[in-house]
């Protein structure tokens, strides 16, 4: 018996973040599965454009807060004349809207959370899981933050790791376009990517630390810094400062980072405080990338430490400096982890795995 469902997927965000483009990856993924997915994000949003773009019914619609009388109303009208089975919310400021649908609905819409990000909820708004049908986390660091810290009954939770567009993501893709634009043939390229938001992005000023240390040692060694953000200014400064900025490049926003991840030979991620996966780290085992990640979240679940990548305390660019000098100096050893990583990850984190995961969800709520 096929299990076909309408599901609403919300998401009030404007930018084009990891979270924000997975959402649309996996609603892609669960068409397959005969989910019947419509998407709802405020016009004018990275995730509405991208969706009509993809061929995914879309709805421009803006809540500005838990409690928007407006923008509920606006959600229970795409709601009804949808005919939605299950609200699935992406972003925490959506939860109460939601729960408010499904009381309004006399609970036979069903309402599922996705938890995309390792940052619990203040204490006061955190009952609205109360309410859920399922919560989703995309680790099991957010997992246990959630039964833990935000006090969600265990029954509720489910932990579905993200996962990898491999037509996408993948070892045959060439870097060489990237490699030729900013001079770095025959280089080695050390690069990491990530929204660079206040106070300290993802890390990235910690590669630029590393970087000086290594210059000696490794002059033809380049540092591809990929993303956007407040700090993009502070962190050219650093560069200008430490005397680096001949061997760090930014390259601001790229939508296709694939081809960026391509042209480097390691891959960095530096999160120091909270992560609720690193999706990134995924994206560049999936092409044949060792990669550095922090002991910081749901980063470790991402890759095995000593097979596809190596694990680094946070905030300690001395110990990253360290193994990037070690990686360097056994091209052999860089080879193998990014072989066993490709394994890895297609085995772990494929798209279609995370949206049947999803799926079953979906079926425990009937």
């Amino acid at each position: 018996m096929v299990f076909s469902k309408r599901v609403l997927h919300l998401y009030s965000s404007w930018t084009a973040g990891g979270a924000e483009k997975l959402m649309l990856s996996l609603a892609q993924a669960l068409e397959k599965e005969g989910i019947a997915d419509i998407i709802a994000a405020p016009e004018g949003s990275y995730v509405l454009e991208q969706a009509k773009k993809m061929g995914l019914k879309a709805y421009p619609l803006a809540i500005k807060g838990s409690f928007d009388p407006v923008g509920i109303f606006k959600l229970w009208r795409v709601v009804q004349k949808e005919k939605v089975d299950i609200l699935h919310a992406h972003q925490g400021k959506l939860f109460w809207p939601c729960v408010i649908i499904k009381k309004l609905g006399k609970s036979k819409i069903k309402v599922v959370f996705h938890r995309h990000a390792h940052l619990p909820h203040r204490f006061y708004s955190r009952s609205h899981y109360l309410h859920s049908d399922r919560v989703i986390a995309i680790s099991s660091v957010v997992a246990r933050d959630l039964e833990q810290i935000e006090k969600v009954p265990k029954r509720l939770i489910r932990i579905v790791h993200n996962g990898t567009d491999f037509n996408r993501f993948n070892s045959a893709v060439s870097g060489e376009e990237v490699r030729k634009k900013y001079g770095l043939s025959g280089k080695a390229v050390i690069g990491t990517i990530g929204q660079m938001n206040k106070p300290k992005g993802k890390g990235q000023a910690y590669l630029i630390q590393a970087a000086t240390m290594l210059k000696e040692r490794f002059p033809d060694n380049r540092y591809l810094i990929v993303g956007d953000g407040p700090i993009l200014a502070d962190l050219k400064k650093t560069a200008r400062k430490l005397g680096v900025s001949d061997v760090v490049i930014f390259p601001g926003y790229r939508e296709e980072i694939e081809k960026y991840i391509a042209a480097m030979d390691i891959f960095c991620f530096l999160s120091w405080d909270r992560e609720g996966f690193g999706q990134v780290m995924v994206e560049a085992q999936a092409m044949g990338k060792p990669v550095i990640g922090t002991d910081v979240g749901g980063i470790p679940e991402t890759f095995k430490d000593g097979l596809t990548g190596v694990l680094i305390p946070p905030q300690n660019p001395e110990v990253l400096a360290k193994e990037i000098q070690k990686l360097l100096s056994d091209r052999a050893a860089m080879k193998h982890m990014g072989d066993e990583a490709v394994k890895f990850v297609n085995e772990n984190f494929s798209i279609t795995a995370m949206a049947r995961n999803v799926v079953d969800v979906y079926k425990e709520l009937y």
